[in-house]
């Protein structure tokens, strides 16, 4: 319904008016819809905006707290490196002790892989294309040491239940991991000396960064624990108590690794 601003004549069609033919201005109810459809629009486009903004301000929260603490876990890391030992009692730090793990674990499957493809590309490339994926390569490796690394921290975790400290297994992991950051350091350099294709120290760095992380720091820490306390018998036996859990569960995993190692490679050519 128009409305004639000049007469007061109403009529529902056409722009002027059919009394006196003034210009017709749309009635009051039209004019407060239009204003309200244009309220509703600006609260929509406001609302819209302030989401927009929420979700980048966090976005934002989120990345400034991941570069933080990538910051943090660098220093730490660097100060394991000059003093593996200062950090040994403190629980607080399981959590960098947990990322170091982790971090060891990926780099030396990257190793790996890197010596693998190495190998298999020689013979003019004759074989390969039949070398492991890059995939395939880091999740067996994975899943091999962190087998190998939880045989350690049951193993520690039994012995000291039984003759040392009542220690968790958080206490236990971080420990371990507290000393993981010079066999990282020796991978990193691996994979430096593969890439500039000395294959040859790459391996030996390889290995050396491996047997610490297996072998040399899970048996330090092991010895002590039991330099500390003993309550049942000599320190001595304790630590035979500790060999013989190990080499049980190593035993039990390297003959499932093997039979589905033969079993796949069966696979392979048949």
């Amino acid at each position: 319904m128009k409305n004639c601003l000049t007469c007061g004549h109403l009529q529902e069609e056409g722009n002027f008016c059919g009394k006196c033919g003034a210009p017709l201005e749309s009635s009051v109810f039209e004019q407060a819809a239009t204003i309200n459809d244009m309220n509703d629009y600006q609260d929509q486009s406001q609302s819209q905006s302030q989401s927009q903004f929420t979700h980048t301000s966090q976005s934002s929260d989120q990345i400034e707290s991941i570069k933080k603490q990538s910051k943090l876990y660098v220093n730490y890391f660097l100060e394991q490196l000059k003093n593996p030992s200062t950090s040994l009692n403190i629980e607080a730090a399981w959590k960098n002790n947990i990322i170091s793990m982790v971090i060891y674990v990926i780099i030396t499957a990257l190793s790996v892989f890197m010596l693998l493809k190495r190998f298999t590309s020689g013979g003019f490339g004759f074989f390969e294309n039949y070398g492991p994926s890059i995939i395939q390569v880091i999740f067996y490796m994975s899943l091999f040491l962190t087998l190998l690394i939880a045989i350690n921290v049951v193993a520690i975790f039994l012995t000291s239940k039984l003759f040392s400290e009542n220690l968790s297994f958080t206490n236990v992991i971080s420990k371990i991991g507290n000393y993981y950051a010079l066999p990282i350091a020796i991978t990193v350099l691996s994979i430096l000396l593969g890439l500039l294709k000395s294959y040859t120290y790459s391996i030996f760095m390889l290995y050396v960064g491996f047997t610490l992380a297996i072998v040399i720091i899970p048996i330090f820490v092991m010895i002590n624990l039991l330099s500390n306390t003993s309550k049942i018998i000599d320190n001595f036996y304790s630590f035979i108590f500790y060999l013989v859990v190990t080499g049980i569960l190593s035993a039990i995993i390297f003959s499932f690794i093997i039979d589905s190692t033969i079993g796949d490679y069966l696979g392979f050519l048949f």
